[in-house]
């Protein structure tokens, strides 16, 4: 039995053609077909890139303020200037950080805290069970509190 997300198909069907709308339909396949661990992983990829146009196109200024401030020995920039630099960030200080540069709520950080943490228990081998219902309220809470309230 196929799952389906009316949520996920009307996110991605109002998506432009590219990376992001590629990330969102690999999350939608993969999550139509059970496979609720890498439909999260996925999911939380397309989430990603949604932050990262927001910050280059709407918050830059903001988030290399925090950047530059930072002293944290694992983030080796200063500035983003283009995409790949956000690789050089740890997720965890990426969602610190947009917190600190006053782009997201400190609600909104400890959903995307708490996400992350889902996402790596998703990501990482173990013997938790990762069913339906836990991948529907991930996507739930991302795509309400997070994509729809910060759109690019």
């Amino acid at each position: 039995m196929l799952q389906t997300s009316e949520p996920l198909k009307d996110a991605c069907a109002k998506l432009p053609d590219g990376h992001q709308k590629a990330f969102l339909q690999e999350a939608i396949d993969c999550y139509g077909i059970g496979c609720n661990r890498a439909a999260i992983v996925l999911f939380w990829s397309f989430l990603l890139d949604h932050l990262f146009t927001l910050v280059l196109t709407k918050h830059a200024v903001e988030f290399n303020d925090v950047l530059s401030k930072n002293t944290d020995k694992r983030v080796k920039i200063t500035e983003i200037k283009k995409r790949d630099d956000f690789g050089e960030i740890p997720e965890g200080k990426f969602i610190e950080f947009l917190r600190s540069g006053g782009i997201i709520s400190n609600d909104v950080r400890k959903i995307l805290d708490q996400k992350l943490g889902t996402r790596n228990t998703a990501a990482h081998p173990s013997i938790v069970s990762v069913k339906q219902s836990k991948a529907n309220e991930f996507f739930e809470d991302l795509l309400e509190n997070v994509y729809k309230k910060y759109p690019c």
